[in-house]
């Protein structure tokens, strides 16, 4: 018995080690950079999920960046970012670490738009959400940008930058 509770303490944990990860496009060397930290995006996204209240959020993938935020993942070292599954909140966040400054300046402004589209489409939507967007943010630090639409923005801002 003792040898079978080994064995599937063993099995769970290469599991739950295989299972930690996010979204890296690696670099023509295979780094990945952070310049804030030496959390990666995944890291802080992740530590924001815990400690701020959300609605059901979907993690984003390679595929949905071009989509919704017209970044290209090929531009980006590594990221991380989530939206509300439902879209019944403007609630979203992410982390983009871009390949060069003029790609994070790129990114920036693409999140700028998304933030301005998404605060016009829940004024008439969803009124009682839009304090959320009264202190939300999109900044960008080197080559890093980060944001948030979030009910406690002032928390998001210290995990994610």
């Amino acid at each position: 018995m003792k040898k079978i509770t080994l064995i599937m303490a063993g099995i769970i944990s290469c599991a739950l080690l295989a299972g930690c990860g996010g979204n890296t496009v690696s670099g023509s060397d295979g780094s990945s950079a952070s310049e804030s930290n030496s959390k990666t995006p995944a890291e802080k996204t992740t530590e924001l999920l815990a400690a701020v209240e959300f609605p059901s959020m979907v993690e984003l993938t390679a595929d949905d960046l071009s989509a919704r935020y017209d970044i290209e993942a090929d531009k980006l070292t590594a990221f991380s970012a989530y939206i509300c599954g439902s879209g019944a909140m403007p609630d979203e966040f992410g982390v983009f670490e871009a390949a060069d400054s003029d790609t994070a300046a790129a990114i920036k402004t693409s999140l700028d738009e998304r933030v301005k589209k998404q605060r016009d489409s829940y004024a008439d939507y969803k009124p009682d959400e839009m304090y959320k967007f009264d202190d939300c943010f999109v900044t960008q630090k080197g080559t890093t940008v980060i944001y948030a639409i979030c009910a406690d923005n002032s928390a998001a801002a210290d995990i994610l930058g």
